[in-house]
């Protein structure tokens, strides 16, 4: 007498229940999470990671889902081993800001003022300047 198991009556299955219990995996291609693709938590082991990646191939195997196991592979790229954990970890930390337009325009007045151009001229030029003295100096021969 055989006796068969079915996938979802496994212990250790992906479907279990309780507060330890996987999330399911998000397999679509803009999410860029490594953990969100595997089904794990930010504080998953190494073996969590290489246990959930595992499952995931059995389920989407490349010969049957080539594009879903490209996503499942990168995403396992990425949690490999510490050092890239470590910097993919960093960069999931903190997503930078994406650009905003600013919510209004500086005002610039480009209005012509005739104060301004007599202002630039005294800084810039002779307008204004009464001693002379430092442009006459004695000719030596």
């Amino acid at each position: 007498m055989t006796t068969t198991i079915e996938p979802d009556s496994r212990p250790d299955g992906p479907e279990r229940a309780g507060p330890k219990a996987r999330r399911q995996p998000k397999l679509l291609p803009g999410i860029t999470d490594p953990y969100v693709v595997l089904g794990l938590e930010r504080g998953a082991s190494q073996a969590e990671i290489r246990r959930s990646y595992f499952d995931l191939v059995r389920q989407y195997p490349p010969e049957q889902e080539p594009q879903t196991f490209q996503i499942i592979r990168a995403a396992y790229e990425k949690l490999r081993t510490p050092e890239v954990r470590a910097e993919t970890d960093l960069f999931l930390l903190q997503a930078p800001p994406g650009w905003q337009v600013p919510a209004s325009k500086p005002d610039f007045d480009l209005a012509f003022h005739p104060e301004d151009a007599l202002t630039a001229l005294r800084q810039w030029g002779d307008l204004g300047r009464s001693d002379f003295s430092d442009e006459f100096r004695e000719v030596t021969v």
